[in-house]
């Protein structure tokens, strides 16, 4: 039954849209609210994954909330100020540079819903995450292919899930970690979390290129080289590439092969140690980087 109502809910998603403010030009504070703009802001939490997605009418998205203390602080500057509520969350795996954010997310803001993959942790960080989910009574939902996410049902600003396609429990973090375009008009991103190269396989040769062409990427796993496959960067074709990644991380990410991929397929690559936190706008006929 919760399953169901989960599956249900996602399905007709339809969230409250926020207040928002004047129109956001090229030049304006990124806290700015817009009418007619998406805001999609990859956020600078070090090593680790989070991403801002504000819709032309006001509804929220992060996608992943970094490593712990990490997200407060840039989230604050690109939303509008006093702020407090968001209407849904997504945890791309359960790793902890991409939920551990997420615990002080929910003791001082109120989120409408949460969308994870369904892979498993054992770890005590991830229980306190999921003590404050119950405590507040937020709906989990689980993600599967072909769900979509109304953020502006009357603009056209949705996201949809292109994995997971089944049953993720028994799979790693990783090889289970959602996939998802979000679009608005013509306008396209790919966010793929930590997925690997056999998830991306499965992304490839369930869709058509027109399904995955966007015009950003956000490059898979920081940057790492078990991700971002030739066929999959040749499939998504973007003009930008976001890697969110630490600055002089232990990893040594992003590694040179996957730069060496993305570039052979023209995109220009940004990454947040080097930029900071990256935001783009969308009209719906294009996307202006804001500098």
């Amino acid at each position: 039954m919760r399953q169901m109502r989960a599956i249900l809910l996602v399905l007709g998603l339809i969230l409250i849209p926020l207040s928002c403010g004047q129109a956001e030009t090229q030049n304006a504070p990124l806290a700015a609210s817009s009418h007619g703009v998406l805001k999609v802001a990859f956020l600078d939490v070090g090593q680790g994954d989070a991403i801002y997605i504000e819709a032309p009418n006001g509804t929220q998205m992060v996608i992943d909330g970094g490593p712990a203390g990490t997200l407060m602080g840039p989230l604050s500057e690109v939303m509008p100020f006093g702020d407090r509520s968001i209407n849904v969350i997504m945890v791309t795996n359960p790793d902890a540079d991409h939920y551990a954010g997420f615990v002080d997310l929910l003791k001082s803001y109120d989120v409408g819903a949460v969308i994870e993959p369904g892979t498993m942790t054992g770890t005590s960080l991830h229980a306190e995450l999921q003590k404050g989910i119950y405590d507040k009574g937020i709906p989990e939902i689980l993600a599967r292919r072909g769900m979509t996410i109304d953020l502006d049902p009357g603009a056209g600003a949705r996201f949809t899930v292109l994995f997971p396609d089944r049953d993720v429990s028994g799979a790693t973090t990783n090889d289970g970690s959602i996939e998802g375009v979000l679009t608005y008009g013509s306008t396209k991103i790919m966010f793929t979390g930590d997925g690997t190269k056999k998830t991306e396989a499965f992304v490839v040769s369930g869709n058509t290129q027109a399904a995955l062409a966007s015009d950003i990427l956000k490059v898979a796993h920081h940057g790492s080289d078990t991700s971002s496959s030739e066929a999959f960067v040749a499939a998504v074709a973007p003009k930008w590439a976001v890697i969110s990644v630490g600055l002089h991380n232990s990893y040594r990410l992003p590694k040179q092969s996957t730069i060496d991929t993305l570039t052979r397929h023209g995109a220009e690559i940004l990454r947040t140690d080097m930029l900071g936190t990256i935001v783009f706008t969308s009209d719906g006929t294009r996307f202006i980087q804001q500098k």
